[in-house]
């Protein structure tokens, strides 16, 4: 990345607000002049001629779409000369992966290019490496040289073609690479740019349309669902209805738009609202923003947030943590300079500041809990009314003495990002703008909850431990293993349940296969006769499988009640990260994946393990979430498929309780005590 780029590249940034000198020193050999990607118009389109085919129909659209965005960029994109108009090179400066996500549904402002060079400022510790994921287009087949390397804190791509390759789809192809894939997010969006991307950060199937004007098509269909329009008087972004004009801005429910708010209504593909929706804050991105790298023990105090001349800073004592933008907007890369405080002290607002200085505040604290770091918030009203009634209660609960112990921080910290995600997250908010608007949305995924038992007496206390779990949409397959349903007493049960019964001979793999075999749910769950789960368990497993991406998700096995000893205990496990290992008990895992490493291997024991190495070697990704949510009885090695002995528990652990004790999050999960016999 050290040649000279010529004369017809083209650069453009996202994310430098708050520092802009960096950009000359970021992309060697490239001096500008820059262009900011949130300013680059969406272009108008021309009338497409009618034709007989369908192919010619959209020859001729994405034709006047180009001619179009070539005028509109006019000479300062200075277009290299000849046929094909292309660029030589096109430079995309990122300050930090989550600002390269919402390059993403801008893909289509970047021009076709032989070269594209993407610099990533800044990473945090747990990223990965930014490889393509390269999809079955076209642009990889004229691919000749590429490039990867580290650059200070950051990451440095240069791609060469030798034929124009739209630069777009090479930054959402590096996107996909950097963040593990991709997950559509429904519906399908219509953006006008700007400040419209931060609604659907990393998608590359939005629309854009030109200010105001009507959305294009999309192969003879309606071009999205949902658009939003941005209104130049107030700063407002909309959404509105697809077919006829743009909308009005004004009043909406019962109160006036707010500055830098949302508001919805329905698309073409279904029924048209009157009036827009309000919708408030724009939602987080799942993928940047989440508890990835949390600190259980951190090594530095409370810090605070307070309003700067270009937005707020974070400070701790003299020192400086992080600035943000005047919007609001919290990266991923703010996120881990973040880990070390053990809290942030929010201030509450003076009386003249406005809705928008409230909406920014109202941004910075649902980042900041949806991360996971703990906020003492003063009460506001203004805030408050924006973040919602649940993340609010949650927040109040916060106090500094709370803080101090590490315990009781985790609790607090997993209570804001439960709130924050399932309120402010970008699947839930747009979930609940395609409700609000009147379009019909996909029903929840199913997780099918597998549980298999030799012990007849303890299927009514694992049927209670799932029928208090709430949040998803469940289903119980039961293989009773070496006994029959009239052995076993299956209580009564919201959840529909299956029973599949096995001979004692068989092995336990088998069983779990034939009862995957039988179930209906796009995730399975495997859950033991014996543990403790609390009643978020399951709903804390898909809420991870939403911010980490992978493929196998579940918690640690850090509380273990050893009932020889009468003994709970908690080990020293590192939890909210990408790890080989999760507890066997805990394992959430897509089908997709399931399937693909093969499913159970037909054994004894070890058949948790043996998945977990099968998914990784099929090119799954593990993550371990937590694990104040499940406790593991353990009494003898006897009896158990993981002979590991009691004994061995005791080796390393930071605290022990004298008899059964679960925090706070288990909300006391056994009412009654199974006994165990082996």
């Amino acid at each position: 990345m050290t040649r000279t780029a010529t004369r017809s590249a083209w650069g453009t940034w996202i994310g430098f607000e708050s520092c802009p000198m960096l950009l000359g020193r970021l992309v060697e050999g490239f001096a500008g002049p820059w262009t900011p990607l949130d300013d680059v118009p969406v272009p108008g389109l021309a009338a497409a001629p009618v034709g007989d085919a369908g192919d010619s129909r959209d020859e001729n659209r994405d034709k006047n779409r180009d001619e179009s965005r070539d005028a509109a960029r006019g000479d300062s994109r200075d277009a290299e000369p000849g046929a094909t108009g292309a660029i030589g090179c096109v430079v995309l400066a990122a300050r930090s992966p989550a600002d390269l996500r919402r390059a993403v549904p801008l893909r289509g402002l970047l021009p076709a290019t032989t070269r594209v060079r993407i610099a990533v400022a800044d990473v945090p510790p747990w990223a990965a490496q930014p490889l393509p994921v390269a999809a079955p287009g076209a642009c990889w087949r004229h691919l000749t040289e590429m490039r990867v390397s580290r650059r200070g804190r950051g990451w440095h791509l240069d791609a060469a073609f030798t034929e124009p390759v739209p630069a777009g789809d090479v930054v959402a192809h590096v996107a996909n690479g950097l963040f593990g894939g991709c997950e559509a997010v429904t519906p399908v969006a219509g953006l006008e740019g700007g400040v419209t991307a931060d609604w659907r950060p990393g998608d590359p199937n939005v629309t854009l349309t030109p200010p105001g004007g009507p959305v294009p098509d999309r192969r003879d269909a309606p071009g999205c669902d949902l658009p939003l329009r941005r209104a130049e008087a107030d700063g407002c972004v909309l959404a509105g209805p697809v077919i006829a004009s743009p909308v009005v801005t004004g009043s909406v429910g019962a109160g006036p738009v707010a500055a830098g708010s949302v508001v919805a209504g329905s698309g073409g593909a279904g029924p048209v609202v009157d009036r827009p929706v309000a919708a408030g804050l724009p939602p987080l991105d799942e993928a940047v923003v989440n508890p990835i790298g949390f600190r259980r023990h951190p090594s530095q105090e409370t810090a605070a947030l307070a309003a700067h001349r270009d937005g707020f800073v974070v400070t701790l004592g003299g020192n400086r943590l992080v600035r943000l933008p005047v919007s609001g907007r919290v990266t991923d890369v703010d996120v881990a300079r973040l880990r070390e405080v053990r809290g942030i002290e929010v201030p509450a607002l003076d009386a003249q500041a406005g809705q928008g200085r409230a909406s920014a505040v109202a941004r910075v604290v649902a980042a900041l809990s949806a991360a996971g770091i703990p906020v003492l918030a003063a009460p506001d009203p203004a805030r408050d009314r924006a973040l919602g009634p649940a993340l609010a209660a949650a927040l109040a609960a916060v106090t500094g003495e709370a803080l101090a112990s590490d315990l009781r921080r985790e609790e607090l910290s997993i209570r804001l990002r439960r709130a924050a995600l399932r309120e402010h997250g970008a699947a839930a908010r747009w979930r609940r703008l395609a409700l609000a608007a009147g379009l019909p949305v996909p029903p929840d995924p199913r997780v099918s909850i597998l549980l298999c038992t030799r012990r007849p007496e303890m299927v009514p206390f694992a049927v209670e431990q799932m029928e208090r779990q709430r949040g998803v949409s469940a289903e119980l397959i039961v293989g009773l293993h070496g006994f029959s349903a009239r052995e076993a007493a299956i209580p009564r049960t919201r959840l529909p349940v299956t029973v599949i019964e096995a001979p004692a001979a068989t092995p336990f793999g088998e069983v779990l296969n034939r009862m995957a075999a039988v179930a209906s749910g796009s995730y399975l769950a495997k859950v033991d006769d014996d543990d403790w789960y609390g009643p978020d368990h399951l709903a804390d497993l898909l809420l991870a499988r939403r911010y980490s991406g992978a493929h196998l998700v579940g918690s640690a096995a850090e509380f273990v009640y050893l009932e020889s000893l009468d003994v709970t205990i908690r080990r020293c496990i590192g939890t909210e990260r990408f790890a080989p290992l999760v507890a066997g008990g805990t394992m959430l895992v897509t089908r997709a994946a399931f399937e693909a490493a093969g499913g159970f291997r037909p054994l004894a024991r070890t058949v948790d393990g043996q998945l977990l190495q099968a998914v990784e070697a099929v090119g799954g990704r593990i993550y371990r979430t937590h694990g104040l949510g499940y406790v593991l009885r353990r009494r003898s090695a006897y009896g158990h498929t993981w002979r590991q002995p009691v004994q061995s528990f005791l080796a390393s652990y930071q605290e022990q309780w004298r008899g059964l004790v679960f925090n706070e999050l288990m909300e006391d999960g056994a009412r009654w005590r199974a006994e165990v016999r082996t």
